[in-house]
């Protein structure tokens, strides 16, 4: 639905925060995130045809839409990380492909190249769907890219006000404060959810975070320090899938603390009422703390609380009803 922009500008992040809305439950889920390295500026319509990306990636997302429209699901993520004066090499493009572990995980697997820009649509492309060209590639392959913590900040205007005006003071600090030969910051595209902008990803983590201003940075960067403190910024892990099991892994990770960000874990319903959009689901997530041998798991029941509605986009008047999710009943299961 398509609508006009209203006169006054009302940033739809700070209309959200005013109303209340909880981010929990509210992170993209994915099975593969693909990140490519594309110069700015990045408008509204780059998405549709080659140009800034080259057309294997317009293909790629033509074919998951396809794909989707057969029934096959859409667990896909495209981003594009601005060039950085330090991380960036002239001439070169910069690859990064995240994959969902088999099983039980506490982080995504990732593969990264810095290739010749005209070389970046064939390897975007063999990374998706032509594996066996990838050793095509090998000269280009940063295995020590492999290891690095990436925060990804989205300050994509051309989308939302929302993410340039708040996400590029975040983006600056963090680059600033915290960039190490460990971690790197980007500047990233729109990954959904400017309504809770400032909004950051932190891969290979799967980590979404909402509402982040300088002590939250400080506090995710480290993961130290009280979590109730960070417990209405925490959207939810793309691991799992985003609504009512998301936000029962927000409970569990309230309990046990920043250790249960390294555990192995996997989620599944057990059951949920008829509704096309489910008001009340039993989730399980069962886990495995680190060198123990032991698994275990968590029960829990999800409801919708109420919902929200507010603006999803700063500057239109169409509003969106945010669920609002609670965890009534949260177990400890052997």
């Amino acid at each position: 639905m398509t609508t006009a922009p209203t006169t006054t500008k009302a940033y739809c992040n700070v209309l959200a925060m005013e109303k209340g809305l909880d981010p929990a439950g509210h992170a993209s889920d994915f099975s593969d995130l693909m990140v490519a390295e594309v110069p700015l500026p990045w408008n509204r319509k780059i998405y549709d045809q080659a140009g800034a990306l080259p057309q294997e990636a317009i293909d790629l997302m033509a074919l998951w839409l396809k794909r989707y429209h057969e029934g096959l699901g859409y667990p896909h993520h495209m981003l594009m990380i601005a060039p950085d004066k330090e991380y960036s090499r002239a001439g070169c493009r910069r690859v990064m492909f995240y994959t969902r572990r088999s099983g039980a995980f506490a982080r995504f697997s990732k593969v990264e190249y810095l290739v010749p820009e005209n070389q970046m649509g064939p390897l975007m492309w063999a990374l998706h769907e032509d594996r066996g060209r990838l050793p095509e590639f090998d000269a280009y392959r940063v295995p020590e890219g492999d290891y690095l913590r990436d925060i990804l900040v989205c300050t994509h205007g051309t989308i939302d006000a929302a993410c340039a005006k708040f996400g590029y003071p975040l983006f600056k600090y963090l680059r600033q404060n915290h960039a190490s030969d460990q971690l790197r910051v980007w500047r990233v595209s729109h990954f959904g959810g400017h309504v809770f902008a400032p909004t950051l990803m932190d891969m290979p983590l799967g980590h979404f975070w909402a509402y982040v201003e300088e002590a939250q940075a400080d506090q995710i960067v480290a993961q130290n320090g009280d979590v109730r403190a960070l417990r209405g910024h925490y959207r939810g892990w793309s691991g799992l899938e985003y609504g009512h099991i998301q936000a029962a892994e927000r409970e569990i990770w309230q309990r046990e603390g920043w250790a249960w960000f390294s555990y192995p874990k996997s989620g599944k319903v057990l059951a949920q009422d008829a509704a096309e959009e489910p008001e009340w689901k039993e989730v399980r997530i069962e886990y495995e703390v680190p060198g123990s041998g032991v698994r275990r798991a968590y029960e829990a029941r999800v409801e919708v609380q109420r919902r929200i509605e507010t603006i999803g986009t700063t500057g239109y008047e169409h509003t969106y009803p945010y669920p609002q999710y609670v965890v009534t009943r949260l177990e400890k299961v052997e």
